[in-house]
């Protein structure tokens, strides 16, 4: 799926671009000789096939969030699971962070008190979770982290590394 691009997301922006290409620029334009509600109606199908299809994966989302932790979404961006290379929305509520895959089941939920440390680089948002016995790594590639951030930096709080984490609980 990434193999071979410079972007994980550059199927949604070739879809925005052929779509505007097609329906919203040269449809009406092709279509204004017959009549000029032809060309309007291209138009209309050019923004359904971009910003309409968001808005309803957005809203699949948003109810299936509800659903599994019955709390509204805060914050809900397009994300890639580096591991898996599954195509999704990473999304943040008050208590968890989830990650929310359109078509599929909701396999990665954690609470927001156990993120011990996050690392943003370029659109890569490493998270590491602490569960009982281990540390847990997850990557992913974001379209925007900038919604992400205060939420995250919120959330986490200020932790110490797990390294000094382990050490500290030997010593006890």
């Amino acid at each position: 799926m990434l193999i071979g691009r410079s972007n994980p997301f550059f199927d949604k922006y070739f879809r925005y671009t052929v779509s505007w290409l097609l329906f919203g620029v040269f449809g009406p334009i092709y279509l204004w000789q017959w009549d000029w509600l032809f060309a309007l109606f291209s138009i209309i199908i050019a923004f359904f096939l971009t910003i309409g299809a968001d808005m309803i994966f957005l809203f699949i989302v948003r109810q299936k969030v509800k659903a599994v932790v019955k709390e509204a979404p805060l914050v809900a961006t397009e994300a890639v699971r580096l591991r898996l290379e599954r195509r999704g929305y990473l999304v943040l509520t008050n208590r968890f962070v989830l990650f929310v895959p359109v078509l599929g089941k909701i396999k990665t939920v954690y609470e927001a008190n156990q993120i011990v440390r996050y690392k943003v680089e370029h659109l890569q948002l490493d998270l590491t979770v602490r569960f009982r016995n281990h540390h847990r790594f997850f990557s992913f590639y974001v379209i925007s982290a900038k919604k992400l951030l205060p939420c995250l930096r919120e959330m986490s709080g200020q932790h110490k590394s797990y390294k000094l984490e382990k050490i500290s609980n030997l010593n006890r």
